[in-house]
């Protein structure tokens, strides 16, 4: 007799870019694998498949959906985040147009936690909320007609099914439409005993709960076989959970840090280091909430150090200790990169996003690590929040550009549903965009006009600053301007009067353009400022010279040499 074909479950993600991977679906597939074949709960292992597909938002959709679809999976589950969302919905309507009743389809992720319904309605069975890898686990075991726990497929326990209501996570903003769960087979029953699904059961929306957090220490390493993820940025995990409790975030609804064993984490890291693989990034909240924690790992970095690879991490930067600080300042240039939240500066619009950021230690701090110059440091403000104006935002930047981040991102607040911040948006004002990325549009305290200003204002600081093409000339054109803000807000109307938003400049063209918007100013100007805007455009002139003469490549120093030429 033959065997009978496995059951295949095809996870799906759909990336912004092809360098990026969804660490996600990894984890899933890698929690499951092991658990299936180490459980013995399986005679033949094999019965079940799990495999991963991954694509981008920018491949062609039809590619996408006839990959998908020739996979002939079984089950197809997504991972779904606000930048996806759109894609992977119209995905989930034409599969099911195209299968039918013969596949299961399954999401996951953020948004198919907070906000399920959508999701639902469009064809998915059932959506996870939470932590996937052991609601993915023990669904695709039920699914096979095996439960771990010993819940039967056909007889779960009664009574542990509820009705989500508005202040439950998916239970807000219900939509209307789309295809019915009927044609799903996994509507035909949800495994109560599992927590931390939902379905909808007469057109009701109804769950078993948020899953339960995962253990760190349970979950594989994900990386079986590092070729396969060449020339793509590497995303690691050594804790989950936040200290903090920021209105905006989804992390703030967490409570309580989860820690992987640091030995673990150590010869993890030595895989990558020994593979030389050019950037990990951990994917950690807020890497340095246990200062224990992240000078061990650091430590281990200085003394493991391959002299290739580049580790990111997300910390706060009020929270270095001395301790921290010192040994940041002998590692090698390029081993580590440093991302810091700074948000704003106001004290007001901090604290009603229960934002904690003390900007006196962040600059100081700051000051310490770019004197060394040895750790690409990159700073973070928010547009969009409570109670920051136009006025205020301009403060925040003048404060933040002050301490020469070599990256400086302009945010703009994105309303997430689950968040304080969502709950509380008619108390603010906070008006935002209906679909993904839910984008706040204007705000008691800043017009759509005043929010658009600042993203033509984000535009040009990642073309001038975040390029370190500028990094001599900045400087003197901001004294000229007479501060950071001034600048960038007359070079946005200058690309805005003359037409290059929507051309897209070159690396060349932008210094010809900033050539043009300098002696444009200096002809209104007369002999005003004549001297320091002829000395400024011979500065230009250089700065395009070192960026972009094929013969003159910058060392690992001089790019973090930012605005001290």
């Amino acid at each position: 007799m033959c065997a009978p074909d496995p059951m295949t479950v095809l996870l799906v993600a759909v990336n912004a870019k092809y360098i990026h991977i969804c660490p996600a679906v990894y984890s899933l597939k890698a929690f499951a694998d092991r658990r299936i074949s180490e459980s013995g709960l399986l005679r033949d292992p094999g019965r079940i498949s799990v495999e991963v597909a991954e694509y981008t938002i920018n491949d062609r959709y039809q590619d996408v959906l006839s990959g998908i679809l020739s996979r002939r999976a079984d089950v197809i589950a997504f991972s779904v985040y606000i930048w996806n969302v759109d894609r992977i919905r119209r995905l989930i309507r034409d599969i099911r147009k195209v299968r039918g009743s013969s596949v299961r389809i399954w999401a996951g992720g953020p948004e198919a936690t907070y906000y399920p319904e959508p999701l639902l309605r469009d064809g998915a069975g059932l959506c996870m909320l939470g932590e996937g890898e052991e609601v993915f686990t023990e669904l695709t075991l039920w699914t096979a007609g095996i439960s771990a726990g010993g819940i039967s497929r056909r007889e779960g326990p009664a009574g542990e099914e509820k009705p989500l209501r508005e202040d439950t996570p998916g239970g807000a903003g219900a939509l209307s439409g789309g295809a019915s769960p009927d044609s799903d087979p996994a509507a035909d029953g949800l495994p109560t005993g599992i927590r931390g699904l939902a379905c909808l059961r007469d057109g009701e929306l109804v769950s078993t709960g948020m899953a339960a957090p995962v253990d760190m220490d349970r979950i594989p390493f994900i990386y079986d076989d590092l070729q396969a993820f060449s020339h793509r940025i590497l995303y690691y995990e050594s804790s989950r959970g936040c200290p903090f409790a920021c209105a905006y975030c989804l992390s703030g609804r967490e409570r309580g840090i989860r820690f992987r064993n640091p030995e673990t984490v150590e010869r993890e890291l030595q895989i990558f280091l020994d593979a030389k693989v050019p950037q990990v990034k951990f994917i950690d909240r807020t890497f340095n909430a246990s200062p224990a924690h992240a000078m061990r790992i650091w430590r281990y970095l200085q003394d493991h150090d391959n002299g290739v690879t580049n580790f990111h991490f997300e910390i706060e930067g009020d929270q270095l200790t001395p301790e921290e600080l010192a040994l940041l300042k002998t590692l090698r240039p390029g081993l580590i990169q440093m991302e810091i939240g700074v948000q704003s500066a106001n004290p007001e619009t901090l604290q009603s996003v229960r934002r904690r950021a003390e900007l006196d230690r962040i600059g100081a701090a700051m000051k310490e690590l770019t004197e060394k110059q040895n750790i690409n440091l990159h700073l973070d403000l928010i547009a969009g929040l409570p109670y920051e104006d136009m006025e205020s935002f301009r403060e925040s930047f003048r404060a933040v550009y002050a301490m020469r981040p070599h990256q400086f991102q302009l945010g703009f607040l994105k309303l997430l549903k689950g968040t304080e911040l969502y709950d509380r948006r008619e108390e603010y004002g906070l008006v935002c965009s209906e679909d993904a990325p839910y984008e706040v549009l204007k705000t008691r305290w800043m017009s759509y006009e005043d929010l658009h200003l600042l993203h033509r204002i984000s535009d040009r600081v990642e073309e001038y600053v975040n390029s370190q093409g500028f990094r001599r000339s900045l400087p003197l054109a901001e004294a000229l301007f007479g501060d950071a803000f001034a600048l960038f807000e007359a070079l946005a109307d200058y690309y805005r009067d003359h037409g290059y938003e929507q051309k897209h400049p070159s690396v060349f063209q932008r210094y010809e353009i900033f050539t043009d918007f300098l002696r444009e100013r200096a002809a209104r100007r007369g002999q005003a400022d004549a001297a320091e805007t002829a000395r400024l455009l011979e500065t230009v002139r250089l700065d395009q010279f070192l960026h972009t003469h094929p013969s003159r490549r910058m060392t690992a120093e001089e790019t973090f040499d930012f605005g001290n030429g």
